[in-house]
């Protein structure tokens, strides 16, 4: 008997994480096309563009995994099924609880995994990921001076760049500085290349002019001024990011939880959302077990057949699809964080209805047992 456990266990996790592997690679495809436009305006390597979008995959894995759980499930019970690998087990007298065993323990093993990802693993990915992206959007260099385009790095600075050396010298320069109101000063310059001074990023230009013109002044006269060198401290101009907003998704579990500073009224929103946050995290594995219930429930009736009805796959399919959908509306329903209980109703309610069921019928089991002994 412990060889046909293993047999069914191993069976089942090689299959779900085959699935997992699948659907959570096509999910992080969808989710990194915006991710890729960033990366390649400001001219990083496919190899940053990977490192930084591989930090999704822990968080897409932790909601994809329930789902798969369900999809190896189907997979596993039909092709034994259809193996007669199911009817050999019902023939030799075996409980249904004995049977379901291995397909329960590998789903506990793997919700552990789903928690540690859910509650570890994936915050800290995220956390790491939104300052990777805060990092490159405040890259100076890379998305202020690009190019033949015109950028904006706020509304006081217009910057233009004719071309880029192969030494990353800046050629035919000019930056619009229009910070006052009452004077608007132009840079112009053949050559320019960004230098560091003591942490402070300095532009350096060569051969060019500056133009000063005084909007105060009826006629609007423009002064030039010609210089073989100038400096421009950037530090001054640019502002870049020096702190990070973290979403609910990227706290860890214990942050979520430590809402003792925030108070109600104008940030209850806040500490709702944190609250739901955490307690979605904490029941999403759930229902890895409750999809897996769902499937042994309608997919174990007619052991003695060689082959699963589709109509059986279908009904599972959408009994899970309107299990996990009453669970978001549920959750998205949520506005009061004494409420948060609400989140464990659904796959809680349908782990213990399965239960029962699995009681009755081994007690029925029993006294079918018996009644033939006697």
């Amino acid at each position: 008997m412990r060889l046909i456990n293993t047999y069914v266990a191993v069976n089942f996790i090689r299959t779900f994480f085959i699935v997992l592997f699948v659907i959570s690679t096509l999910a992080w495809l969808t989710q990194i096309i915006d991710d890729l436009t960033l990366i390649l305006d400001r001219d990083r390597s496919i190899a940053d563009f990977f490192s930084l979008t591989i930090l999704l995959y822990p968080y897409i894995v932790s909601i994809i995994a329930p789902s798969s759980v369900l999809i190896a499930s189907i997979i596993v019970i039909d092709r034994m099924t259809r193996d007669s690998e199911m009817v050999i087990l019902n023939a030799s007298g075996i409980s249904l609880i004995q049977k379901i065993s291995p397909f329960l323990v590998a789903t506990i093993f793997i919700t552990l995994l789903i928690y540690i990802l859910s509650i570890h693993v994936s915050p800290m990915a995220m956390k790491d990921f939104r300052e990777k992206i805060n990092e490159i959007k405040s890259d100076i260099i890379s998305s202020s001076f690009k190019k033949n385009e015109f950028s904006s790095p706020d509304g006081d600075y217009t910057i233009y760049v004719s071309d880029i050396s192969n030494n990353n010298d800046f050629l035919g320069i000019i930056i619009k500085d229009m910070k006052s109101s009452d004077v608007i000063i132009t840079y112009t310059a053949k050559v320019a290349r960004i230098i560091d001074v003591e942490d402070q990023i300095i532009l350096e230009m060569e051969n060019g002019k500056i133009y000063s013109e005084n909007l105060n002044l009826s006629d609007k006269e423009t002064s030039a001024i010609v210089f073989e060198e100038y400096k421009i401290n950037l530090s001054n101009i640019f502002k870049a990011v020096d702190s990070t907003y973290f979403k609910a998704s990227e706290k860890s579990l214990r942050e979520l939880f430590n809402i003792s500073n925030i108070s109600s009224g104008e940030d209850g929103a806040k500490r709702v959302e944190y609250m739901n946050e955490a307690h979605m995290r904490i029941s999403n594995p759930l229902y890895a077990i409750a999809f897996l219930f769902i499937s042994l429930f309608f997919l174990q009736k007619d052991l003695n057949f060689r082959s699963i009805k589709s109509s059986d796959i279908i009904i599972v399919a959408v009994c899970s699809f309107l299990v996990k959908l009453c669970g978001l509306v549920l959750s998205n329903k949520i506005m009061v964080y004494e409420l948060y209980f609400l989140h464990y109703i659904i796959p809680l309610f349908i782990i213990c209805v399965y239960l029962i069921n699995l009681i009755l019928f081994h007690v029925k089991e029993v006294k079918h047992t018996n009644a033939a002994l006697q």
